[in-house]
């Protein structure tokens, strides 16, 4: 259950920073896209205390980047909160070591839906393998999204 809920609260997150949420809002506590969200569908117990802001009064190395959901998305947040760029933001989660790959992966979602692609160091940006083929796809989802059809 904490995986499941951990995911709907990373995507609860992402939802509101691309419809413009502020990093205040984002991380004001246990953030809700629709309102009555978690009281009508509860965050499992470790997640919801992530969510209220464990990370922020936290620091490593009580911060860790495992592989344990919990962990994880909770050093995610924690980068998040503390950076003030993408890039930040990026090496705070990574350097927490462990499951670096993992932690960066989360921040990355987060961060970049909040910072925009131009946001993201366009020299991390130009080494991006398959690139064209991801930018294509973001388009066609962001065109779905907004009930455009696309060839």
């Amino acid at each position: 259950m904490e995986a499941v809920d951990a995911c709907r609260y990373l995507a609860a997150l992402i939802a509101g920073a691309v419809n413009g949420a502020s990093k205040e809002e984002l991380l004001s506590g246990c953030y809700e896209p629709v309102l009555g969200l978690w009281r009508e569908a509860p965050l499992a117990p470790k997640i919801a205390a992530v969510a209220v802001g464990s990370y922020k009064k936290n620091n490593p190395p009580a911060i860790r980047g495992t592989g344990y959901v919990v962990d994880c998305l909770e050093a995610a947040l924690w980068a998040f909160y503390h950076g003030s760029t993408f890039q930040e933001g990026a090496l705070l989660a990574v350097n927490l070591g462990d499951d670096a790959d993992t932690t960066g992966a989360v921040y990355g979602q987060l961060a970049g839906a909040y910072y925009g692609e131009e946001g993201i160091p366009a020299e991390w940006r130009e080494k991006l393998a398959m690139r064209e083929f991801i930018a294509k796809l973001a388009e066609a989802i962001f065109a779905l999204a907004m009930g455009e059809e696309r060839p």
